[in-house]
């Protein structure tokens, strides 16, 4: 698996339309056990938990909402995340996703606003406010505060639907774009 920047994964493109084109995102099928959704890692630079949860919100999808073991080895696998460098700051920060806590009295909740049943937090879990993170280049979860420390590199965003246009759509798009452009010239 190849590792992807911010800036390389997202490309616009159309004189007076601009559309997200990604280089790549995996499907876990339901034919294979999963949900039929699209994932993604996400190289970026070192930041904060929100900062990725803004990210991933710009590129039409959210980071990824894990809820059962199945689909957290899937990711873990389909990714290759224990042996990416590229997606580790360090040994202990991973990939963050979509599991948060906003209070040191709140429960664990989902960016994505799907309910919080399935936890494989296995590490110094604290009760300070803080957002999810892979640990120790292992498929374990760690928490990881939302400011003040910016260790993050890389998220898992996930999407409900395919963020790529079909090529057909792509190439009709930035035709659109041209004749647009063409006319106000």
């Amino acid at each position: 698996m190849k590792s992807r920047t911010l800036s390389g994964c997202v490309i616009a493109f159309g004189l007076s339309m601009s559309s997200a084109v990604f280089a790549e995102v995996t499907q876990w099928r339901a034919a294979d056990g999963g949900n039929d959704h699209y994932y993604d890692i996400v190289v970026t630079p070192k930041q904060g938990w929100y900062a990725m949860r803004d990210q991933a919100f710009a590129l039409g999808g959210y980071l990824a909402s894990i809820r059962s073991s199945n689909e957290n080895n899937w990711i873990y696998s389909a990714f290759n995340i224990g042996g990416t460098n590229a997606y580790w700051n360090g040994y202990y920060d991973g990939p963050v996703f979509g599991g948060y806590k906003e209070s040191n009295a709140g429960g664990w909740s989902w960016v994505s606003g799907e309910a919080w049943g399935y936890s494989n937090l296995n590490w110094s879990s604290n009760d300070s406010a803080c957002g999810t993170q892979f640990i120790a280049h292992s498929s374990y979860w760690d928490d990881t505060p939302f400011v003040s420390v910016a260790n993050n590199i890389s998220m898992v965003v996930e999407w409900n639907t395919n963020p790529i246009p079909a090529p057909a759509a792509s190439a009709l798009l930035a035709l659109a774009g041209l004749v647009s452009r063409r006319r106000r010239a």
